[in-house]
């Protein structure tokens, strides 16, 4: 496990090299998120205890025997501990075509690095599933090193495949009674086919998988931006044609692309918000540590 000083060692795992070559410039944040309240890690592997507080002794409802030797004269106190959890936590990743495009594919690629880093480094237990319409490819090793070496392998393996709908792949996690239970499962996608079909139909699916989940759900919608002064051909992926097309690239085009996508996950964020899931939506590659933490640190407080 890597101490939070050890920077010359993190480095060592991350080989900027690689990293540029599949489109992530920005290099990701040394430090531990946790997704869940109260909990303090204790820096090794296994279950454990921490103290939580100390309060004064109150008879009928105490062990005596709980009274701490230690206590001031003619006072009587009682320490509370509190059990150490580590978290299981599944990492679902979209890698059909739609989420080769440049910026996508950044952005998807940094979230999975970010995330596997940032969990492995609470003490959490992190396994990562790469899942397209084909195939799934659970990566789960034994230490942060493997575990980061072998997703950054997986990201140079990739080929144009067919999308899934997510809510067939929980569909499939649920039903799995042989596997890890996970305490949180994340689900990194743009979910072009949930936002191109009834939003009634996949509420009702959405709400039965949830309901027979012992776990959090997390979506992470990954979404673009071009930019306005951005001109000649660009290959984009059609959704609903499921087929890549050529385009020239206008001014008015990209507004008009910009708007379609901006509609597109204002829809998603309103039917995760109204399943009541915690969402989020990420267009710039800056913005992956800032937005997991701002929701790393909201879920801690509503826990409290």
């Amino acid at each position: 496990m890597l101490s939070r000083d050890d920077k010359p060692a993190a480095e060592a795992i991350l080989d900027k090299r690689k990293l540029q070559s599949l489109g992530i410039l920005l290099p990701i944040r040394l430090s531990a998120l946790s997704f869940f309240s109260g909990r303090h890690p204790l820096g090794r592997a296994g279950d454990g205890m921490r103290f939580l507080r100390t309060r004064p002794f109150e008879s009928g409802q105490d062990n005596p025997r709980d009274i701490d030797k230690f206590s001031p004269p003619g006072e009587y106190w009682i320490n509370e501990w509190e059990a150490e959890a580590q978290a299981s936590i599944m990492i679902y990743a979209d890698v059909s075509a739609s989420m080769l495009f440049g910026p996508k594919a950044a952005i998807l690629h940094l979230t999975l690095l970010q995330l596997t880093y940032s969990l492995w480094r609470a003490s959490d237990r992190v396994r990562t599933t790469l899942y397209h319409e084909a195939k799934q490819n659970l990566i789960a090793k034994r230490n942060l090193r493997s575990q980061l070496e072998r997703l950054i392998v997986e990201f140079n393996h990739g080929g144009l495949q067919v999308g899934r709908n997510a809510i067939d792949v929980l569909t499939e996690h649920a039903s799995n009674r042989r596997s890890v239970r996970d305490d949180l499962v994340f689900f990194v996608s743009d979910f072009c086919p949930l936002a191109a079909d009834s939003a009634a139909e996949n509420a009702y699916d959405w709400r039965a998988v949830i309901r027979t989940l012992s776990s959090d759900v997390v979506p992470i919608t990954v979404s673009f931006e071009l930019a306005a002064g951005q001109r000649g051909a660009i290959r984009l992926w059609d959704a609903e044609r499921r087929q890549h097309r050529l385009t020239m690239l206008t001014s008015s085009r990209i507004t008009a692309i910009n708007a379609a996508e901006r509609a597109r996950v204002a829809k998603l964020q309103a039917f995760f918000r109204g399943l009541g899931l915690d969402h989020l939506v990420l267009r710039r590659e800056r913005d992956v540590y800032p937005e997991l933490a701002r929701l790393a640190r909201w879920r801690r407080r509503r826990r409290h």
